[in-house]
């Protein structure tokens, strides 16, 4: 990324999801989100799905990311699924589809997941998502393992 953001980002428009993960990556790797400095990976496969990326704060805390052009809905049901593992979990939309799914807003709250979107700002969150206690522990220890690993390997 270099320190700049491409022109996708600076339109706010994302052809594909890979692009959206790719400009939220880019923000993670300039330490310009709304969790400072961390440590991330991108796809951890697990027996129930792939998340897309997975963010450690500097407490070892674990956040699940899932992003999502359009079917906010899945995403939520994707992020739901990996509060197992995290101890907290969000949803990253586009800005217009975010707010079409912060209507929705009582469904995100039920189910302890957050809603953010990528735009001309950065990564801005419209609702936090609560911290609590991974049900599944030694798969939390795995996603650890595996950005601590890909961490390494960065500087090899």
């Amino acid at each position: 990324m270099n320190g700049r953001l491409d022109q996708a980002t600076i339109n706010m428009t994302f052809d594909t999801e890979e692009m959206l993960v790719d400009q939220f990556v880019g923000l993670l790797e300039m330490n310009e989100t709304p969790w400072g400095m961390v440590r991330f990976a991108r796809e951890f496969n697990y027996s129930r799905g792939r998340t897309d990326v997975i963010v450690v704060e500097s407490t070892d805390r674990l956040i699940a990311v899932e992003a999502k052009l359009t079917d906010w809905r899945q995403a939520l049901h994707q992020a739901y699924r990996n509060t197992c593992f995290a101890h907290r979990s969000f949803v990253l939309l586009p800005k217009r589809t975010a707010f079409k799914a912060l209507s929705f807003l009582v469904e995100f709250e039920r189910r302890g997941v957050g809603l953010c979107y990528l735009g001309d700002a950065g990564v801005t969150i419209l609702h936090d998502s609560p911290c609590s206690v991974p049900i599944e522990p030694w798969l939390s220890s795995e996603a650890l393992s595996m950005v601590n690993h890909e961490l390494c390997g960065a500087y090899a």
